[in-house]
């Protein structure tokens, strides 16, 4: 059916309706209206949700919240009480943020379930700059509302902590939502999506100017003046011709986002990027074990250092080699 079809593409609702009434020359020959429709969909969700994942999911987190009391979940719903949102955070992972959630990275992309909905994920690193997940999401879908709600709910599971920085992909709605409810967050867009996205928009400049990668990378990564960075940026549209570039212009005008020349006086953990999505726990703990039973060796075994070495893991003391 077409209503279903737009719909699992992501056209509004409006929109197909309104395409739908010009294909058959007028609202008065289509054979419902715009509440029809929206009914419509309410009840399909509705469905969907009841055989698909979501279903699956919120029994899974009742089961949780069960056996333990610092599982928090949260759910929400539309006007006609159908589910749209669900987000939740075991006790370890309130545990973690509330030692390591200075710095956040929210990442819609990692997948979408079998209904299409997007998981989205908020992680961060821990003591041994690994990662550790803070939260996750089930969304209907990508709009501020959505994003708001998200946000909110967030911070009420982790006691109203809010992230000093966050790292994000490039999304407007995004974008809105963390000026409504985390105006105190340094906003920081992820540099992998940057780069993913210049590979789109200048494919054909990658491919035929070997040292294009190059002269891009290095106006991301390494200016420390602000002066510096913008001209490098015009030698780099000078010697590619790229001035009049439309996606180039846009990212300028939102440099400070992105560009390291504006953010090194932010704490950000080391982290330029949402793609830290595939930690294993495991890995912290061979960590820990390994931090708790030996000694790193150290390049200049200084009687001092040698006995703060006892009291640091491996990660921080091996800066000082």
């Amino acid at each position: 059916m077409q209503i279903e079809m737009a719909n699992d593409v992501g056209i509004p609702p409006k929109a197909s309706y309104d395409v739908m009434v010009r294909q058959v020359g007028g609202r008065e020959n289509l054979g419902f209206i715009p509440d029809d429709y929206r009914n419509y969909l309410r009840s399909k969700r509705t469905r969907d949700a009841k055989r698909g994942d979501t279903g699956g999911v919120l029994e899974y987190l009742h089961k949780m919240q069960l056996n333990d009391s610092n599982f928090f979940y949260a759910i929400q719903v539309d006007e006609d009480d159908l589910i749209t949102n669900i987000f939740w955070s075991d006790a370890k992972m309130r545990a973690d943020y509330s030692k390591f959630g200075d710095v956040v990275c929210f990442d819609t992309t990692y997948q979408k379930n079998n209904e299409g909905r997007p998981l989205a994920l908020l992680v961060g690193v821990n003591h041994h700059k690994q990662t550790t997940f803070f939260g996750v999401a089930l969304l209907y879908d990508e709009i501020s509302f959505t994003f708001e709600w998200l946000f909110d709910t967030f911070a009420k599971a982790m006691c109203d902590k809010r992230p000093k920085t966050i790292l994000t992909d490039q999304d407007a709605a995004m974008a809105k939502a963390l000026v409504l409810r985390w105006p105190e967050t340094h906003h920081r867009l992820c540099i992998w999506h940057i780069y993913q996205n210049a590979a789109i928009h200048l494919s054909g400049v990658f491919s035929r100017f070997k040292d294009f990668a190059r002269d891009f990378s290095s106006c991301v990564y390494d200016f420390e003046e602000e002066e510096d960075f913008v001209n490098a940026w015009n030698e780099m549209l000078c010697k590619y011709e790229l001035e009049d570039n439309d996606w180039l212009r846009r990212m300028f005008g939102i440099k400070e986002k992105w560009a390291l020349v504006y953010g090194r006086q932010m704490f950000c953990a080391d982290m330029t990027t949402t793609q830290r999505s595939e930690n294993r726990r495991y890995e912290e703990l061979k960590a820990d074990f390994k931090s708790s039973t030996s000694i790193p060796s150290l390049l200049y075994p200084i009687e001092t250092l040698k006995h703060a070495a006892t009291y640091y893991n491996r990660s921080f003391v091996s800066k000082w080699n």
